[in-house]
This record gives C-alpha cells, structure tokens and sequence, in this order.
C-alpha cells in the first residue's frame, strides 16, 4: 500500500504509537500486543475472515480499547486503512458483547484525510463506509451483514483517531512497559526498526537516566517496570542521529 513503511519499522511503531498514547492519554495503560498476545486481539468478521487489531489497553481502569497503529511514511493510503479498521471496530462491537461499552482508537504518525476533515469521526461517514461493497477489505469483514444505524450511532462516539507525528514523539519520547527477558538495549533497538539509533551507545544510557529519575541502574530493570524513553526517529544513516536535548523532556 502508498506510504507504508517496511515490516520491522512497521512493528516497531505498534510500540512508539502506543508508547505515546500513554504519555499524552492520562488514564490509558497497555495490556496486549498483536506480536507477544496475538490471540488476545483476533476477531473474525461477519463473513468469517479473520482480523487482529494491534494493541489493547485499559482507560481509566474502567474500559478495555482496541487500537489500531499504523505508521506511514506519508499520508497515502491511509484512508483505506482507517476504513478499514472502521470495519473492525463495527464487526467486534456488535458481534462480541463484552465490548459494547469499550473504545477504539486508530493511531497513526502522519495526517491523513484531509479531504474529508471532520467527517472522519462522524456517523455519516462510517456508515457509508460499512455500507461500501466496492471497498473489498470492508467489504470483506462485513460480508452481506446488514449495518444497522443504531449500532453505528452507538458506536461513533466511542471511536478517536490521535495522530502524533515524528517530531512530536522526539520530544515528548515514549512510555515503555519491560516484560520478562527485555534489556535497554534490546528494546532501544526494538523500538528502532531492529537498530540501535545512535553510534555510542552511552548517551542513550545517560538520556534514559535523565528522564528517570528513580533508577540507579539502567542495566538492571525489572520486569513490569514502566520507564520514559526517548525516541530518536528512524534516521537513514548514522549522520542523522543526533541526541535530543535533555531539558526537552520533562521526567514527571
């Protein structure tokens, strides 16, 4: 698809999108990860096929939310994507109770859409999305199902879109949650498409120690310790990798 990014950077922004979710969505906190839990996040649709959103998480401890993460190079394509994923939020509402009261959050690096404005979010446009047999991923996940407006309404307000774009992660840098077997250095290169973003490998140490107050040792982190970290971008050679200021993050 236009725009799209290669599978490893792809996965890594599944970690960055959501990372930052959690440093500017107070009250959200992620649970899941298509890549560690992926049966946690699979649904089939009306027709049968099968589809996984990307991560999940609690609100303000009181609703579960299905977040599909994507991030592009450029904008192109990325309405298809949206649709799609209206496609997915609309198949697991109705059919699986359990998240009638929930959310769905479409997350992404680089606006989109901007054709259609507002009417992203609306009712109206779901609809016609749902409705739309030419679209075939849609199309696809709804099968023959007849839409129904009340469940559309219903579920219109509780899907957002949130775009933070490269620059802004660089600056606000990512909440980090370390699982069992995880290292800095290995979820430093994870979240960096598989590559350790700058030559040295000491001021990324200094960086996360600046923006952690509490911890003495960044090489000694415990499982379910969640930490703030930088993000440095994908850069294409060595020379585009620079250390971000620290006064630019704020450790709270």
């Amino acid at each position: 698809m236009p725009g799209e990014v290669s599978h490893e950077i792809g996965r890594a922004y599944v970690y960055v999108l959501g990372g930052c979710l959690e440093r500017a969505a107070k009250g959200f906190r992620q649970l899941f990860d298509v890549y560690t839990n992926p049966e946690k996040l699979a649904f089939s649709g009306f027709s049968g096929t099968r589809y996984s959103f990307d991560l999940s998480g609690m609100y303000d401890a009181t609703s579960e939310v299905l977040i599909e993460s994507k991030g592009y190079k450029d904008g192109s394509g990325l309405v298809d994507a949206y649709r799609e994923f209206l496609a997915k939020a609309y198949s697991t509402f109705v059919q699986v109770e359990r998240h009638r009261n929930d959310l769905f959050w479409f997350v992404t690096n680089v606006s989109f859409g901007s054709s259609i404005g507002r009417r992203l979010s609306s009712r109206g446009f779901m609809s016609e999305t749902l409705r739309d047999q030419k679209l075939a991923k849609v199309a696809s996940i709804i099968g023959d199902h007849e839409v129904d407006e009340g469940h559309v309404r219903s579920l219109s307000d509780r899907v957002a879109i949130a775009i933070f774009t490269d620059s802004f992660i660089k600056v606000m840098g990512i909440q980090y949650c370390f699982r069992p077997g995880d290292n800095l250095y290995n979820v430093m290169k994870l979240i960096h498409g598989g590559r350790i973003p700058l030559t040295f490998y000491d001021p990324i140490k200094t960086q996360v120690r600046q923006m952690n107050n509490e911890i003495k040792d960044v090489n000694l982190i415990r499982s379910g310790k969640r930490l703030h970290l930088p993000w440095y971008g994908f850069a294409e050679s060595e020379d585009d990798c620079v250390v971000p200021d620290s006064d630019k993050y704020d450790p709270a």
